[in-house]
């Protein structure tokens, strides 16, 4: 459903699903992974691997707080953002932004 969506917008063509299923299944093979989520830099979800309702919460609120940390790389002027890592008590939340590309990795890992 999501995919026929994403063709009708227009997205896919900007983003190979095939590199996103490679990336996803690469991510997804190593230990300790509950879930992956790409999305784009406007907060529409790409793939995931989670509930629907879960993947458009954290395709959402990890834009925001994307957006949130380049104003501050910026205003800083500590070059560019390449990573951020949110440590929770259910584990962390690793956030790849891809400015160049318009994309956002997030990785829901299981405490270690």
């Amino acid at each position: 459903m999501l995919n026929a969506q994403l063709t009708a917008a227009g997205i896919l063509q900007l983003v190979s699903q095939d590199k996103l299923r490679s990336i996803l299944s690469k991510i997804k093979a190593q230990g300790g992974v509950r879930g992956v989520v790409v999305t784009n830099m406007e907060g529409l979800p790409l793939s995931s691997d989670l509930d629907p309702e879960t993947t458009e919460a954290v395709a959402a609120i990890i834009t925001s707080l994307v957006g949130k940390a380049l104003d501050a790389v910026r205003e800083l002027r500590e070059g560019s953002l390449s990573f951020l890592t949110l440590d929770t008590s259910k584990g962390q939340i690793n956030i790849a932004p891809d400015v160049k590309e318009g994309l956002i990795l997030v990785v829901l890992k299981k405490p270690s």
